[in-house]
């Protein structure tokens, strides 16, 4: 689900501007190419010398540090980890660095991570629209169906983004993206079998948002929107966009690793603010302080303020939404699952309805891979080790076509909401290299790949070597979570005094932050609305937020600062 691209000329209303290009067409102004000039705001205009401390050491501090060391201000980065990158992360899988945290690069156009992906020759592909589908029971669904009602589902989910955006002002903050299938599907002249069908399909979209369906809000839906063009799959990894971005950082900034920042206290508030920051055994001070730690984080008041944030900053952290995906990935000594030159499947798990997935002329043509980019397992009746029958997803990253000299004999398989709160809870208390923990992965997950082309329990190729899964919801410093989201909600009572949430106040709250204390929110929850949640909206946010504080101390470099202030002083 992840790969399909997000067009908005399927939803958006002949030459109307969306919310969204009129919020990125506003926040470019801080982007560093385009950025306007301002008067400074603090005491003494032009500072000889700024000393920023930035808490995290993620993509937004970094990008934030970057922005900040080419206008020579002093940076100091504290990060509660013993690394840096914060949830863009490798680790090692049988010599394979793959990433822990994202995988994907969310449209294209204007997308500053595809132009460092570009920079650093990192290898990218774009994943085919290729599906399967296994049903309840485990047999393969018709190609043809499935390829119907995907459609179906996608024109469902066009139409979402559409009524979202137009009527975003009279949905139910208690309605959801399913209860939006539910009112589109049950009139529709479709069979039970198929209708039933649409709604299994239409929950795949839990491996996007990282919750279920009926978790999804109707009404800030479209926030959910991307940049536009392809969503394009990391087929090496990130490593090198996080060290580009870091390069700075790492040869200029003061950075303490292994260090919590437990609170943050403002003092002078106005032109002149002081900033202390207090980790478990030392304490800080700065002029500015810019707080990149996850959504997650603040949820549990971490770290503290004094004074409190103000109202608008704390109604935003408690009205917003973090998410709950998690991947896995699990390695064979072959891709068995590779169809043989005959296109043939393994019969057992074929339906009597089925039709090839790929002829065998196509299977070894240049343009599509021999096996499906996405496979998707609904309701799986079949698997004892899923006590709830949570619907998975798998892509394998076995395709020499695709993945080039990054192929790998892995699957990887993507798992959302209480299937993932579930495994992870699971694996919590087991070492990653422990016999326990590949026993508790391989059990879970066999009655999926067995599902698979070739596969035969007497065959030594079939059975994982490693296995590695993310653990987010356990990770302190990530926030016990994702990324944000945006989820139903209780709808409110006006005559109880409740007001309503209108998230993209909330959104724009956290981005503001707290200047006039010296106090800076960001990370990709303080991105622009059509980055939200992504490795790019944390790369903005940064950037975003070092060239305002650069402008607030008059070192944002831009010589029409002085032309501004003449001709106000004129006025």
């Amino acid at each position: 689900m992840e790969g399909k691209a997000h067009l908005k000329e399927r939803y958006s209303a002949p030459g109307r501007v969306s919310w969204m290009e009129q919020d990125l067409a506003a926040c470019s102004g801080d982007f560093k190419v385009s950025f306007k000039p301002r008067l400074p705001t603090r005491n003494g205009e032009h500072r000889k010398e700024v000393n920023v401390c930035i808490v995290g050491a993620g993509l937004a501090g970094l990008r934030s540090a970057e922005i900040l060391i080419e206008e020579g201000v002093r940076v100091t980065i504290i990060e509660a980890r013993e690394r840096i990158g914060g949830r863009v992360h490798q680790a090692n899988l049988l010599g394979h660095e793959v990433d822990m945290g994202p995988n994907w690069i969310h449209g294209t156009l204007t997308n500053p991570i595809l132009k460092l992906a570009k920079e650093t020759q990192t290898a990218l592909c774009s994943a085919e629209d290729n599906t399967c589908v296994y049903g309840e029971q485990g047999y393969l669904i018709h190609k043809g169906k499935v390829d119907d009602l995907f459609e179906l589902v996608w024109s469902i989910i066009s139409d979402a983004f559409r009524d979202s955006n137009e009527f975003c002002s009279t949905i139910s903050s208690s309605t959801s993206l399913k209860d939006y299938f539910i009112e589109k599907i049950s009139p529709s002249d479709l069979s039970e079998e198929d209708k039933k069908l649409v709604y299994q399909l239409a929950e795949t979209w839990g491996t996007f948002i990282g919750d279920p369906l009926e978790r999804q809000s109707l009404k800030y839906f479209w926030l959910e929107e991307c940049l536009d063009g392809d969503n394009l799959f990391v087929a090496s990894n990130h490593g090198k966009i996080l060290a580009r971005v870091a390069e700075k950082a790492l040869d200029n900034a003061e950075i303490h690793l292994s260090t919590k920042v437990v609170a943050v206290e403002s003092h002078n508030e106005g032109e002149s603010p002081r900033v202390v920051i207090r980790t478990n055994d030392r304490t800080f001070e700065f002029d500015e302080v810019v707080v990149t730690v996850p959504l997650g984080c603040l949820k549990r008041n971490t770290p503290t303020f004094s004074p409190s944030l103000p109202t608008p900053i704390v109604r935003a952290i408690q009205n917003t939404s973090y998410s709950r995906l998690e991947k896995v990935y699990i390695t064979f000594p072959t891709a068995f699952w590779e169809f043989p030159a005959s296109g043939a499947l393994n019969p057992e798990c074929v339906s009597p309805t089925f039709t090839s997935l790929a002829r065998p002329e196509e299977s070894c043509g240049n343009t599509n891979p021999a096996f499906p980019t996405f496979v998707h397992f609904l309701h799986p009746t079949y698997a004892p080790s899923n006590p709830s029958s949570w619907t998975l997803e798998l892509n394998s990253l076995s395709s020499k076509t695709l993945f080039g000299k990054h192929a790998q004999p892995t699957l990887f398989f993507t798992t959302y909401g209480p299937c993932a709160t579930y495994l992870t809870s699971q694996l919590t208390y087991l070492s990653p290299i422990s016999p326990a923990y590949l026993t508790f992965l391989t059990d879970f997950f066999q009655p999926y790949y067995s599902l698979l082309p070739n596969y035969s329990t007497s065959n030594p190729d079939c059975i994982p070597t490693a296995a590695l899964a993310t653990n987010w919801q356990n990770d302190e410093f990530a926030g016990w979570g994702s990324y944000m989201n945006f989820q139903v909600r209780e709808h409110f009572d006006a005559s109880k005094g409740e007001e309503e949430v209108r998230l993209e106040d909330d959104i724009r709250a956290l981005r503001a932050g707290v200047p006039e204390r010296g106090v800076w929110l960001a990370g990709e929850h303080t991105a622009p609305f059509v980055a939200l949640g992504t490795l790019t909206g944390a790369y903005w946010s940064g950037e975003a937020v070092g060239m305002r504080v650069l402008a607030a101390n008059g070192l944002d470099g831009n010589e029409e600062v002085e032309s501004v202030k003449r001709a106000e002083s004129r006025q």
